[in-house]
């Protein structure tokens, strides 16, 4: 099935499902109030019969007691379904090529960063907003990691692939995730929240009161039972409430504080407890999602079981908020220290897995954005990994991912090895800088274990730099001129200590004259070749050209074509080999009467 039907039949079907589940809650609405309204009717009709009128009203109030139950499992279902529904129609509206409303990742905008601010990785429309299909929080953040930080080893790339392309056939795994995600987050005040066991403050529950919380229960009921038998005064049994809950009360502040402290830090982990569980059953046969996998038992025991225990402990201190509970229970029983002690006893034997599952959850939510947008994009490939490092990069009808592929224009990359470079020659708009952008984009989607938009694509993994897109920095006092020479000399300064890099520069040094800027070019080139580095540069400088005839080792010549014929312009943004010749700028200008 392809993505857009199964996202259709998703749609379709929750859409059915939440109609019939709002008209059932209707229906137990009012059969709420028929019940509430028959066991009134009831005790009037059988007032005079008290044992009667007594089971009838406890008839009433366990049916009404049960449809509560039924209705709350009616809306915790409509949830899930509108979960489900919102989830569809997202990937449907990716699917249309609109990512209008989707993440955009801003926080993860970084002008200063080696590739991200040129290719569009983050912000309005970019490719984190194409891929960011994550459930979780954490999901998010290492989906953005990846994408600034990818893996330059070949093993960990194809360790990476074969879990993406595992994943993306468990349709029914991500889907769940989804769901269990999605409402994880509505339930939490704080969506931005992680587990981490630094942040948990220490309990060190004193052992004495350990003890005596697990005793006080057998104590009190000891005193009611003897003072009920008369063998020790009644006050015995009084005094005895009285003193475990004033000894409760001295430390009800500060267990107050653990607990809001606990649930605040750990909630992360114990809304997700279906998301562990759905992982938990499934069946991976990938090398890397089986160790992800085995990072969530402890002991032979699932994370998911222990996390729902945790959670279970934390829930039951909820009845210190409650006035009458609070006395009841830590008057008889020292409830808080007990359960406190739980946690502590808990948090001493598991508390340092707790990063590591929310970062195995991470992990294994971003890969599976991934394979959502493999399972999107059948016509994509997984590229080929040249493990000898002789093909930095090479490709067949590469186009740009976040291009719709009605309108996207496929092209080839030559063969990119050591110490190689292309440059590409052509007019305004004819379809440079969008060419070294597709480059980009696919070698870092390659890197990330992604399949990329190409028919065919073999590659290495290195070092990803590009010089698309440079800023004024008035902070710092920078002019654009000053910020590009300073990335500039920063791949020098990093391929000079034998680091391997793929570069992508575009029109380099355009603040300054053309002689200057040419001559600067010419010798920056000469420099790049004899240095670890490969790459590609566009300009429109055609006298680069000539570094072919130059270097023909190291360097080859490209161009897009702009195609002039009487008052017409127009661009097959189709790469040719050789230099450009048809300029287009002073055309442009009479064309438009500016001259």
């Amino acid at each position: 099935m392809t993505a857009r039907k199964h996202y259709t039949a998703l749609s379709t079907q929750a859409r059915d499902m939440i109609a019939s589940l709002s008209r059932k809650g209707r229906l137990i609405s009012w059969l709420r109030v028929v019940v509430f309204i028959a066991a009134i009717v009831l005790g009037i009709m059988l007032r005079h019969d008290v044992t009667a009128m007594s089971i009838a009203i406890a008839a009433a109030v366990i049916t009404f007691l049960a449809l509560v139950k039924w209705h709350d499992n009616v809306i915790t279902h409509r949830l899930r379904e509108e979960a489900l529904l919102k989830f569809a129609e997202s990937r449907l509206q990716v699917l249309d090529g609109n990512l209008s409303g989707l993440p955009r990742g801003e926080r993860y905008i970084d002008s200063n960063h080696p590739y991200s601010y040129d290719l569009d990785v983050f912000g309005d429309k970019s490719l984190f907003s194409l891929l960011d299909s994550t459930a979780t929080p954490g999901g998010s953040d290492k989906l953005a990691h990846r994408l600034m930080t990818p893996d330059l080893d070949a093993d960990d790339v194809i360790r990476r692939q074969q879990a993406v392309m595992e994943l993306s056939d468990m349709t029914s795994l991500r889907d769940s995730m989804q769901v269990s995600g999605r409402m994880a987050e509505s339930s939490l005040a704080d969506s931005r929240g992680s587990a981490s066991a630094v942040a948990i403050p220490p309990i060190n529950m004193p052992i004495a009161l350990t003890i005596l919380s697990y005793a006080a229960f057998p104590i009190f009921i000891t005193t009611a039972v003897l003072s009920y038998l008369d063998w020790i005064a009644s006050s015995w049994c009084l005094w005895t409430f009285l003193s475990f809950l004033g000894l409760s009360a001295l430390g009800a502040k500060h267990i107050g504080r653990l607990h809001s402290r606990l649930t605040e830090t750990v909630s992360s982990l114990t809304s997700r407890v279906d998301l562990f569980r759905h992982i938990e059953e499934s069946k991976f046969t990938s090398p890397l999602l089986q160790q992800l996998q085995q990072r969530l038992n402890v002991d032979g025991t699932e994370a998911s079981t222990l996390i729902a225990k945790l959670a279970k402990e934390l829930k039951s201190l909820d009845q210190r908020y409650n006035a009458v509970g609070y006395l009841l229970f830590n008057g008889t029983s020292l409830w808080d220290y007990r359960v406190i002690s739980n946690v502590d006893r808990w948090m001493k034997r598991y508390g340092r897995h707790l990063d590591s599952w929310y970062d195995t959850l991470s992990e294994i939510d971003a890969l599976s954005a991934l394979a959502t947008f493999d399972f999107e994009n059948p016509d994509y490939t997984y590229p080929q990994i040249d493990r000898s490092g002789e093909v930095i990069m090479e490709a067949a009808e590469m186009g740009h991912p976040l291009i719709g592929k009605s309108s996207r224009v496929n092209n080839p990359l030559p063969p990119m090895t050591p110490h190689s470079f292309i440059i590409i020659t052509g007019a305004n708009m004819a379809g440079k800088s969008t060419y070294l952008r597709t480059i980009g984009i696919n070698y870092l989607l390659a890197m990330t274990g992604a399949p990329v938009a190409a028919k065919a694509m073999t590659f290495s993994p290195t070092m990803l730099f590009t010089g698309l897109r440079t800023n004024d920095s008035l902070a710092d006092g920078e002019s654009y001129f000053f910020a590009e020479l300073k990335r500039l000399q920063s791949v020098v300064e990093s391929a000079s200590t034998g680091q391997r890099m793929f570069i992508l520069l575009d029109e380099i040094l355009r603040g300054t004259n053309s002689a200057d800027k040419q001559r600067g070019s010419l010798g920056l080139i000469k420099k790049l070749i004899k240095l670890p580095v490969s790459g590609l540069l566009a300009t429109h400088d055609l006298a680069l050209g000539v570094l072919a005839e130059e270097y023909p080792q190291n360097i080859s010549s490209y161009c897009f074509e702009a195609n002039i014929k009487g008052d017409n312009l127009t661009f097959d943004y189709k790469l040719r080999k050789g230099t450009a010749h048809n300029l287009n700028a002073y055309f442009l200008m009479q064309h438009m009467g500016i001259i």
